[in-house]
């Protein structure tokens, strides 16, 4: 299962878990077979015992596995919805801030505003440093950003 994909499903799990052991118990039956059967030539009862245990390691190794995948993965989303909201109300703060300034002290507003772009510029390398940020939030950014400085101009 990919690092990057969707959070996989418990049921998922299992079933990747499941088809990992059964590679391993017809791997190892075969094997056995075909040491013992072909090579030495001695027939006799499969060697049931080792290869169940190792199909049963299998199956815990690889469940155990998936599950701490699956946990990494919804703390990282977990994260960067946080990052999401913190961006959203630093954002907001940031137009009111810009906005009582203007009303305010019209005389003041330029440092203001170049303050806000510079939190604003930061705020953008904090999310792309994130990575998978979602796209529909950084086009809100950019259209935010471009209101700002249109109203700036007129």
């Amino acid at each position: 299962m990919r690092a990057n994909g969707p959070i996989p499903s418990i049921l998922k799990i299992f079933l990747f878990s499941f088809l990992a052991s059964f590679f391993v118990l017809a791997a190892s039956l075969f094997i056995q077979w075909f040491v013992y059967d072909d090579w030495l030539h001695q027939t006799g009862p499969l060697r049931i015992v080792g290869t169940s245990i190792a199909t049963i390691v299998t199956f815990v190794f690889v469940l155990r596995w998936q599950y701490a995948v699956r946990e990494k993965q919804r703390d990282m989303v977990r994260r960067l919805e946080m990052i999401s909201r913190m961006n959203d109300r630093i954002r907001n703060a940031l137009q009111a801030i810009e906005c009582v300034t203007y009303v305010s002290q019209p005389e003041a507003t330029e440092p203001v505003r170049q303050a806000v772009d510079q939190i604003d510029g930061v705020l953008r390398e904090v999310l792309a440093d994130a990575g998978r940020f979602p796209a529909a939030l950084q086009s809100k950014a950019i259209e935010v950003s471009l209101s700002k400085r249109k109203r700036g101009s007129a």
